[in-house]
Parts: C-alpha cells; structure tokens; sequence
C-alpha cells in the first residue's frame, strides 16, 4: 500500500516541486519576508540619501559626513557576533520584529526633530551610532531565516528571487528617493521610511516559520540550568561556533574567500573605480557612477543565472568565478578606456552575484541550524568589519600607483580562490 501510494503520488510530488521551485512566492512565509524586506530596503534608500544632505547642510564637511557613517560602523561590526547568539538563542523572527521596531523608533524621532527643525550633527551621530548598534542583532537574524522558512531544495532559487529584487530595488531606489526629497522634502522622505519599518514588522507578525532547535547552551539558560555567568555563557556561545567551524573544512575555506573578497575587492571597486574615472579617464563622477553601474547590472544578471542554474559542484564553479574576477580587475587596472573598464565591471558583476548566491546557499544547506545565526554574523562581520580596511588601503595603495592596486589585489584574490579549489572537498561538490 505504502509502494502504491508512493507511485500514485510521485508525479504529483514532483510536478508541485517544480512548481514551487518556479514560484519562490507561493510559500507564505517567503512571500512576506521578500514583501517586508524588500519595502524596507525601499525605505532605507531615503534614510541614505536624506542623511549626507542633512551632514553637508550643517557642515559642508565630508569629514563630517564620514565621521557619522564610523559611528554606525563601529557597533555594527563589534557587536555583529553577539548578534548571532542572541539569534540562536531566542530565534532569527524575533530578532528581526525587535530590530525594525527599533529602527522605527529610530527613524520616527530623527523626523520629529527634523521636521521641528530642532536637529543637531551630534543627533546624526546618535542616530547613526544606534542604527549600527540595531543592525548588529538584525543581520545575523535576516541570514539565518531563509533556511528556516524555505526547504532545502528551494533555496537556491528563493535566493536569487530575494537577491535579485533587492539589487533592483538598490539600483532605482536611490533615484526614486532623490526625486522624492527634492520636489517633497526631507520630513516626508523620513516619514516613508518610518511607514517602511512598521510594514515589514507586520509581515514578520504575521510569518508561521516552524520552532527553531536551540543550542544546548541557550536551552539550559532559559531553564536557569546553567551558574555559569553572562559574561562566560556568552564567550562559551561564540567558542562553539569557531569550534564548529575549525571541523568543517569547507566552511572554513568559504569564510576565507568571504574575508579575501571583502579585503581585496572592495577597495579597488570603489576607491579604485572613484580613482580610475578621475584620474586616468577625466570623466568625473559620471564615470565614476558609470562603473559602479555596469558592476550592479553584472550582479543581477549573475544572480538570476544562479538561481536558474543547477550545479553539481557549486564551490568549484564559484571559487573558480572568483579566480576570474581577480583576473579580470587586473585588466580593468590596465584598461585605457572607460568603455572597456565597464565593460569589465560588468563581467565581474556576472561571476560575483553567481558566486555570491551559490556560497549562501551552500552554506544554508551545510551549517547546523542551531548554529545558523552565529555563522552568519561572521560571514557578515567579514564583509562590515573588512570593507572599510579595504577602501583604507586601496586609497592609499591607488596614490602612490593606480594600476598597482588592481594588479596586486587581482593576484591575491585569485591565489586565494585557487588555493580554496586545491582542496579535494571542494572539488569533489561534497555538501
């Protein structure tokens, strides 16, 4: 009877797969999450744009307004960790609901006083300082819900639907927030993103994902189980995850192409991209925006083609994507044209979003869900944390010589990928 019913209902069990895997939203709990994120992304377009006029308006300074975006940083990246175990501890939609109530309460006072004409730059700091502070808990807890709510074999596909729509919306909603504050003012940009975070909180209410596991360690706090104080149940939490990943070679290599990505990429994309069209091509800020452009249209064109693609060995092909990456900025260094340095983002957009969509992927599928938020807080920690040592360097790096830095960052990042591909794991697609 058990055969029969299994033969009675194996085309249909497969015809619903494939449907789902076309259609990322017919899952509740994936539609909200991608209706929720997606508006509050829209939302943080006008905060980014709103913020630098409210800095250079009181200041005139870019110091000023680099200054702010430390004080963000600065919490952001220190506390991304304890971010991670607070999500493992009590649950990534929880974290999630607490973090955007916050970032509302944020956003909501900011327009109070802006719109009372009564803010100060030290508010900005404080603003700032708080949003990093929030973004620190809601990071790890937005990482580790996708594979909560969506099943293993629909993950790659949800992924690429999420991606892709958050790199549109970063592509035109910076556009739509500058139209809106310039002809209905910066009262009214804030507002919509107050309305944003009060959306998304709302669909997070209304999302069923099934319980979590909880760590062993989480589970004896809660029952008051564990003497052990705070200070050491937090530092025994964070032990855990490095202990887990030091086990799982695969993982400890996808961390270490994460870090070198951040560390070599970063830079020359904007410092040196910024350095390129001012200097070598004379084409200012238009060129500037030209190749961030062409990098971000490479990036959704990959993204969808990783969500369509089924790989057998997702590592290799994206470690070895990434190789090709540092190649290709080694040509963007030696590039005499704009036209050709575009052309070129563009392609290492393409290999960047793949790569990018198949490593979350790989590593939703492999890594334990007790664990799930802790590991994200440190891939994200390597993208915060390195990001800004990056732009540090390469600017210092593209003053003394420009095509020096797209040369020597290309090399390493592609030693580092193809070290990662020397590993027999990651050859073999073992996952």
């Amino acid at each position: 009877m058990a055969q029969q019913s299994q033969i009675l209902d194996g085309p249909s069990a497969a015809a619903d797969l494939s449907s789902r895997r076309r259609r990322p939203l017919a899952n509740r709990n994936f539609r909200l999450l991608w209706m929720g994120e997606n508006v509050s992304l829209l939302g943080d377009q006008f905060y980014l744009i709103v913020l630098p006029t409210l800095v250079f308006h009181m200041t005139e300074s870019s110091l000023a307004f680099g200054a702010v975006l430390l004080a963000a940083g600065l919490p952001r990246a220190l506390l991304m960790i304890i971010g991670g175990v607070m999500t493992d501890r009590i649950s990534p939609r929880r974290v999630m609901i607490r973090s955007n109530l916050a970032r509302l309460a944020i956003t909501a006072l900011l327009t109070l006083l802006v719109a009372a004409e009564a803010v100060q730059l030290w508010m900005l700091f404080l603003a700032a300082f708080c949003f990093g502070l929030v973004d620190a808990f809601f990071h790890p807890a937005y990482r580790a819900m996708m594979p909560l709510i969506v099943e293993e074999q629909d993950l790659q596909t949800s992924n690429a639907f999420m991606q892709g729509s958050a790199q549109i919306v970063n592509m035109a909603g910076p556009g739509v927030a500058g139209v809106i504050i310039a002809r209905l003012g910066t009262v009214v940009a804030l507002t919509l993103d107050t309305f944003s975070f009060l959306f998304t909180s709302a669909a997070l209410f209304c999302m069923h994902p099934p319980s979590m596991e909880r760590p062993p360690t989480a589970a004896r706090v809660e029952t008051g189980a564990v003497t052990e104080p705070v200070k050491g149940r937090l530092l025994s939490e964070i032990g855990e995850v490095f202990t887990y990943i030091r086990q799982d070679r695969l993982l400890t290599i996808l961390i270490g192409v994460v870090a070198a990505i951040n560390l070599f990429f970063t830079g020359p994309l904007v410092v040196g991209s910024a350095a390129l069209s001012h200097v070598r091509f004379e084409a200012g800020s238009a060129g500037f925006g030209a190749m961030l452009s062409s990098f971000s249209v490479g990036i959704l064109i990959g993204t969808v083609s990783a969500g369509v693609a089924r790989l057998k060995q997702p590592g290799l092909i994206s470690l070895l994507g990434v190789a090709s990456q540092g190649l290709f900025m080694v040509g963007i260094g030696l590039s005499g044209s704009l036209e050709l340095a575009c052309i070129l983002w563009l392609i290492v957009g393409c290999t960047a979003g793949f790569g990018s969509l198949n490593f979350i992927t790989l590593t939703q599928k492999r890594v334990n869900r007790a664990m799930m938020g802790r590991f994200m807080s440190l891939i994200a920690l390597a993208e915060v944390g390195l990001a800004p040592i990056s732009n540090a360097v390469a600017g210092v790096v593209a003053d003394l010589n420009l095509t020096a830095l797209f040369i020597g960052a290309g090399a390493l990042l592609t030693t580092v990928a193809l070290v990662g591909v020397s590993n027999r794991i990651v050859r073999t697609g073992e996952v």
